[in-house]
């Protein structure tokens, strides 16, 4: 009876997590949504300008065009992440070692000389077979699959890859620094490839300390 009596208890209870669209009205009013219009509407600014010159005759001007197009890009990815509260329901995956990555794998792949093929397939390899677990991981735990697969422990598969892509990242980054030769865009490429690592090793930390019971307050990356 006292069950009956009060039926819109449970129902209040999983309201929230059965929302497919969640959006976050005060993210809009806060400060970071207002600069984060101030970039989008600079960025494009930028953009628009140096595309509306002949930059492809002057090689630093398709560095700008690049920069410019990549960080626009990404700065709207992040709006909607924050606008959707995406990074609050996925708290596991690791967000800013895969966006470093990803820009590690962008100055490498459009950089239009390379000295040493070998050397650079091999990075562009590493970070490309990294985004595919990425994508495989978001895709278990959007549709929560890894919980109808109970047979495999998830935990320890995701703190094994941490360790297997922070190893091959930071080989792979040393072989493509000796292997750059002072261009800047190979250069940048190895220097996200070595910041990418430390933030894997932070989150292979946090990860170890959460499996072994030890509560921490900080946010993993």
């Amino acid at each position: 009876m006292p069950e009956s009596a009060n039926p819109s208890a449970r129902p209040d209870s999983d309201g929230p997590s059965r929302s497919t669209l969640l959006y976050d009205p005060r993210f809009l009013r806060s400060a970071p949504a207002v600069l984060t219009f101030a970039e989008l509407v600079f960025g494009l600014l930028v953009w628009m300008m140096v595309t509306g010159t002949e930059y492809f005759h002057v090689p630093a001007f398709g560095w700008v065009m690049f920069v410019a197009i990549t960080y626009w890009v990404l700065t709207v990815i992040f709006f909607i992440v924050y606008l959707t509260k995406a990074n609050a329901r996925i708290p596991r995956i690791p967000w800013i070692p895969v966006v470093v990555l990803f820009i590690a794998f962008l100055c490498v792949r459009c950089s239009s000389i390379w000295t040493d093929y070998s050397a650079y397939h091999f990075f562009e390899v590493v970070t490309i077979w990294f985004h595919i677990a990425f994508l495989i991981f978001l895709f278990l735990h959007v549709f929560q699959l890894q919980s109808k697969m109970s047979c495999i422990n998830w935990t320890m598969t995701e703190f094994l890859h941490c360790i297997l892509a922070a190893f091959l990242i930071f080989i792979a980054s040393i072989v493509a620094a000796v292997k750059s030769y002072g261009l800047p865009s190979l250069v940048a490429g190895s220097v996200f490839g070595f910041i990418a690592t430390g933030l894997l090793v932070i989150r292979i930390w946090f990860s170890y300390k959460i499996t072994n019971g030890q509560p921490s307050t900080s946010v993993p990356v």
